[in-house]
This record gives C-alpha cells, structure tokens and sequence, in this order.
C-alpha cells in the first residue's frame, strides 16, 4: 500500500452511502479489496478509514499493552471496540457508513477526505474548512516541530 495523501470531496447519499475517491482506492493497492474499519475519532469530530489490515495491526499493538486481567483495562478496550466498525467496500468504492458514524462526523451530504499515510479521515465539508481557519500554516508547524527543516 502506497501512503494515503491529498484530499477530495465527496457526496454521501441519502442511505449514508459513499464512494471512496477513486486515487485513493488505487493507492491502497491490493488492501481495497478487504473491508475497512471506521473510526470514530476521539479528538475531533471525524471519522478515520483503514484498511482492514492495518487496523489490526494498530489494535494489536493496542492490546499488546493491556492487561486482559485488569479492570480498568478492559473497561478501555472496551470503549475502543464500541467506538469503530467494520464496513465492506464495494467494487465501486463505495462504502456505507453507519448514522451514528455520520452524526459524530456531523457529516450530512458534502463531505471532505483527506489521506493521513496508512489511514484517511472523512470530515463534514464545513466542519473541515472551519477546521482549517483555525490550525497552524504548514510552514509554522515545520518550525515548532521539525526546527524549520521540512525534511526532518
């Protein structure tokens, strides 16, 4: 799977259905053909789509760090298993997406995906330009994080 990168906008209908864009499905390469996992976020209100595979790869990892044995533990796993779904694509790309998915997202029909490298975010089209007024230029966050060296 190549990284995930650019961002397009779609349309969800009125059945809650949207067709992933279309550089994005070529981009995940062979991963297209499994399901994906829909996160709702828990810092902001998007919705965040893997591939099936390197979700589980990030839930292993997840619960390689848990004690199964531990209340507290599992009360947070959970929460994370209550807080994503598994949805097929279909071979057109498009994806249905459960409403309390859509409503976390605020997401109603414009809608905004943006690729993250292994995983791509789905945003109300709104809430996104919002969103953007309010965060930091490119150039500023190369700065404070990276010491204004954009290759690292």
């Amino acid at each position: 799977m190549r990284r995930l990168s650019a961002k397009h906008t779609a349309i969800i209908d009125d059945k809650g259905r949207v067709v992933l864009p279309a550089a994005f499905k070529k981009a995940m390469e062979e991963l297209a053909n499994q399901p994906v996992v829909i996160e709702k976020d828990i810092y902001v209100g998007c919705l965040n789509f893997y591939p099936e595979r390197i979700w589980d790869q990030k839930l292993d990892e997840v619960e390689s760090k848990l004690n199964h044995f531990d209340e507290g533990d599992l009360e947070l796993l959970e929460q994370i298993y209550e807080n994503f779904t598994t949805a097929k694509m279909a071979t057109n790309g498009r994806i249905n997406i459960p409403l309390d998915f859509l409503n976390h997202a605020g997401a109603k029909k414009d809608v905004v995906f943006t690729g993250m490298g292994r995983m791509i975010r789905l945003w109300d089209a709104a809430r996104y330009e919002e969103r953007k007024k309010t965060r930091k230029s490119l150039r500023d966050m190369y700065k404070e994080k990276l010491g204004n060296n954009p290759n690292g």
